[in-house]
């Protein structure tokens, strides 16, 4: 019976490691990161673009003040369409969120230009 309880403690002293393991948070792109901003509709939106060797790999919106619900999904949508293009040439505007939509790309733009 000691040896039944022994047992089950390694094992739940093993999952809670597993476990903790996994809470690591998640790891960053990796590759150069460039920092870009531009006015959008409730001010400034300001962007982290992540290159690596020579795509972009991510963009992270940093901080901005567009409407909840539209501004703010214009922002994730056009992120996510410009990785896949890989530029920001021909990525049409979300409807109902121009101004938010044009901010996403000038400020993509912005930190593409500081690209060595």
């Amino acid at each position: 019976m000691k040896l039944y309880k022994v047992a089950v403690y390694i094992l739940v002293l093993a999952l809670v490691g597993v476990l903790a393991l996994g809470c690591g948070g998640e790891t960053p792109p990796a590759g150069d990161v460039y920092e870009g901003e531009a006015q959008g509709f409730g001010g400034p939106v300001k962007v982290k673009v992540t290159m690596d060797e020579g795509e972009i790999v991510d963009i992270e919106v940093v901080e901005h003040g567009e409407t909840a619900g539209i501004g703010d999904v214009a922002l994730e949508e056009l992120s996510g369409k410009i990785i896949e293009a890989q530029s920001t040439e021909g990525i049409d505007v979300k409807s109902g969120a121009t101004f938010s939509s044009e901010a996403i790309i000038n400020a993509v733009n912005d930190a593409l230009s500081k690209v060595e």
